[in-house]
């Protein structure tokens, strides 16, 4: 009875044993189809590649300028780039049958299985491990992360899977060896070649591709610049398994062990990392909107510009290589040939340069200086970041060509003499370099002399200072607020300052006649690839007429000619060119722009401390650095700027402006541009003859005297003479307490037609005597004594150049 029970439960066991089995396979099918599809859904799409690749700068020739990379240098390639000798070196050693497997190795998978299940259980021999093919490595390496995670290899699985259905063999191969990391900051097969090898990756040999493929298992442990012997180690590695894959033959296996590594130049690009310029640090800042609103400036607007290092961007720049080697050069020689000639102290600090030269016709920048020396990248860039007073620099754009489209031309009369008193009443201003003052002179002459009382009248004339900084504002030169509507703009006297870039960039509207372009820096920006992203439309406008324009550059070229740059200049060969110095208060800025028809070119010069004064002027180191550029970089004539048509050339006399009659000195008669219907139509009353006698005048004090020409009529006494007079548009300013000392008085104030006439004789004695004293004269009747100079005599130049 009892056996028969005990057969009658057998049965019953076995059925809950396969009930139990049964119920735990559909478990495990339902945990693994969990698992699946929580990694279908979780594991990153193919189309989230996180690939960073270098960005790219080029310069105008469409040459490579300079790499950025931000610990990631890549420089992606095409497979049919790599040779195929060092394809098969990183299969041999990587993945033997990836041209078989459907991107995961059973094999392979066993051997990670186990491995990883004695981790999980702690015993022996334990670790997580994935299945390494190549196309598994590409899935982490490009999709994942590396943390080694049970999730994530079964990630790297599925994305391994996907990868090999949406790509082919080659397509994958092609990426990995893209992707991969090599050391030294060098990722994909291309940023590899120029890191370790200093060449493309076309011109790999069997060695170095072997070598190559042995540094990704470990490109810390293999890195030849750290330790040779392993990385030579690991390349016969390679070797090795090549020869057993018969992908080589004993004697290339032979030949490659044998090749002995070289360190190429630029090692492991360092180098690389601090080459370039100050203009590629302004074109980084830029992309990268260093400074707020910087980017949107130039019209670039990059989604991410703190990734720009690692974006794979093209960037392509208006730098002109030749250009800006010639300018770097002549900066650093003449500087240090001023240090010499100046005594400047070998360890005290030294004056600074910075220089940038542009095409006036499209805005490009096509050379760029910030500073005599650079010891590494995104420094002070004294070219674009240094805000400093621009002196005489300035006058064309502020003071002369405004005047000239209120209808004053080259040949209107300015007088250098004191403008006005001071604000304290106690001086004259503006006052000359030199403290000499010419009298009347042609504006042609006062931009040729630079001449602070000229320019100032200049601007008085075209409207005063608020029109002035209208017209600078137009030019580019943003800097400029309302507190800077004030006389002394007219002499660069500025709250703010402004840059060497503003400067040229206000000169390209000057030079190319009247046509201001916004600087250009960077013409075109395509994605990794090939997408444009960006595509300069720089902003053109008219801000002067050609006419405006064309008559400021007939005077400036007298600048060069014969004017405050000629001495190092020597008038540049008589070609097409045209300039302006300047120099601020106490020597703390020294200045020079100068151009022809299709560049331009300013130079600076300073001490970072304004306080350290400069011991030379604008028209000295700064033209000697743009003369050694412009004579290398202009090498045949250029086209003179063609006269606009409103313009006609009049026969005028220079002393007066207007119309030559019988006052006007031979010497004096000439041609000048006008403006049509602005010509002369008179003589004008600037020179005048009439009848006087010198007559002995006691000072106001009575302790001395001097010889004044009076107005002579009937009855005075002595002889008169008929003389020629100039007669000022306006009254002289005065000096409050010393009038008469020349420092302040025109040279040509003894030639004024005289205010006072001379008195009758009162009787017979005074008129058998001659002339004889009278009563003091005021302030304002007296020329200063000793003042005898008449128009047409040499003087001194005055002006700071």
């Amino acid at each position: 009875m009892t056996e028969k029970r005990a057969e009658r439960r057998r049965p019953g066991v076995r059925r809950i044993f396969w009930r139990v089995a049964l119920l735990s396979v559909l478990l495990a099918l339902v945990g693994l189809t969990l698992v699946g599809c929580g990694v279908a859904i979780t594991a990153p799409s193919l189309d989230q590649l996180d690939w960073s690749t270098s960005t790219v700068l080029y310069d105008r020739d469409g040459e490579e300028l300079y790499r950025l990379h931000a610990g990631e240098n890549r420089t992606p390639v095409k497979l049919a780039e790599i040779p195929p000798h060092v394809q098969d070196a990183f299969l041999a050693i990587e993945d033997p049958n990836f041209r078989s497997h459907k991107g995961i190795s059973p094999r392979g998978l066993a051997r990670a299985g186990w491995r990883s299940a004695l981790h999980v259980l702690g015993l022996p021999g334990g670790r997580l491990e994935g299945g390494s093919t190549i196309t598994q490595q590409l899935a982490r390496d490009g999709w994942l992360t590396q943390d080694i995670t049970i999730k994530r290899k079964l990630n790297e699985a599925w994305i391994a899977i996907q990868l090999e259905r949406a790509y082919t063999k080659d397509q994958i191969l092609e990426m990995y060896l893209n992707q991969i990391y090599y050391g030294r900051g060098a990722y994909g097969i291309g940023a590899a070649a120029q890191t370790f090898f200093g060449k493309e990756v076309g011109e790999l040999t069997l060695a170095e591709g072997a070598q190559l493929a042995g540094m990704v298992n470990g490109p810390s442990l293999f890195d030849p610049y750290e330790d040779l012997d392993a990385s030579i180690e690991r390349r016969n590695l390679v070797l090795q398994a090549m020869l057993k894959e018969e992908m080589i033959g004993q004697e290339e296996f032979e030949a490659a062990k044998e090749v002995a590594w070289t360190k190429p130049v630029a090692a492991g690009g360092v180098e690389r990392s601090t080459a370039g310029n100050a203009f590629v640090d302004y074109v980084i800042s830029i992309l990268q909107d260093a400074q707020p609103g910087l980017a949107e400036k130039y019209g670039i607007q990059l989604d991410d510009p703190d990734s720009l290092a690692r974006a794979g961007l093209q960037v392509y720049t208006t730098l002109d290589p030749r250009l800006q080697a010639l300018t770097e050069q002549a900066v650093a020689e003449q500087m240090n040939a001023a240090d010499r000639e100046y005594g400047i102290p070998a360890g005290g600090p030294k004056p600074e340069a910075a220089a940038v030269a542009m095409d006036p016709r499209n805005g490009h920048v096509l050379a760029m200086v910030g500073g005599r020396q650079r010891s590494g990248m995104l420094e002070f860039n004294r070219a674009t970041d240094a805000l400093r007073q621009p002196g005489s620099v300035i006058k064309p754009l502020v003071a002369y060509i405004p005047a000239l489209d209120a209808g004053l031309s080259p040949a209107t009369i300015l007088d250098d003499a004191p403008v006005m008193l001071s604000n304290d009443g106690k001086t004259v201003w503006p006052q000359n370099y030199d403290f000499k003052y010419l009298g009347l002179k042609p504006m042609r002459f006062g931009v040729e002399q630079s001449i602070n009382p000229m320019a100032v009248r200049a601007m008085q004339a075209a409207g005063g200072p608020a029109k002035a900084a209208e017209y600078a504002r137009k030019f580019g030169l943003t800097t400029i607020g309302k507190e800077d509507e004030n006389l002394a703009l007219a002499l660069g006297g500025l709250s703010k300052g402004t840059t060497v870039l503003d400067i040229a960039s206000a000169y390209t509207g000057v030079a190319n006649l009247g046509t201001r372009v916004d600087p250009v820096l960077v013409t075109k920006i395509a994605d990794q690839g090939g997408q444009v992203l960006f595509e300069a439309k720089p902003h053109k406008q008219q801000v002067v007429k050609p006419s405006t324009a064309y008559l400021m550059i007939d005077m400036m070229k007298d600048v060069v000619k014969k004017g405050t740059a000629y001495g190092f200049t020597g008038g540049f060969k008589g070609w097409p060119a045209a300039g302006k110095t300047g120099t601020t208060e106490n020597n703390r800025d020294a200045w020079f722009t100068g151009f022809t028809p299709d560049l331009v070119l300013t130079v600076w010069n300073g001490y970072d401390n304004p306080d350290n004064h400069l011991p030379w002027t604008g028209a000295f180191v700064p033209v000697k650095i743009w003369n050694q550029i412009m004579t290398q970089a202009v090498t045949a004539k250029p086209a003179d700027w063609a006269r606009p048509a409103d313009l006609v050339s009049v026969t005028i006399c220079r002393a007066t402006g207007a119309l030559p009659n019988e006052l006007c000195p031979k010497d004096q008669v000439g041609q000048e541009l006008f403006r049509k219907g602005t010509e002369p139509k008179s003589a004008g009353d600037i020179l005048v003859k009439a009848k006087a006698v010198q007559v002995t005048v006691p000072t106001p004090d009575g302790k001395s005297s001097y010889v004044q020409w009076q107005l002579w009529q009937n009855g005075c006494p002595g002889k008169p003479v008929e003389r020629l007079f100039i007669k000022r548009p306006k009254p002289r300013v005065l000096h409050p307490t010393d009038p008469w000392n020349p420092k302040y008085v025109p040279q040509d104030a003894a030639n004024e037609l005289p205010t006072v006439t001379c008195q009758k004789a009162s009787g017979l004695l005074d008129w058998l005597l001659g002339p004889g004293t009278q009563e003091p004269a005021t302030e304002q009747q007296t020329p200063a004594p000793g003042q005898t100079k008449a128009p047409g005599d040499k003087v001194q130049k005055p002006g700071k150049p």
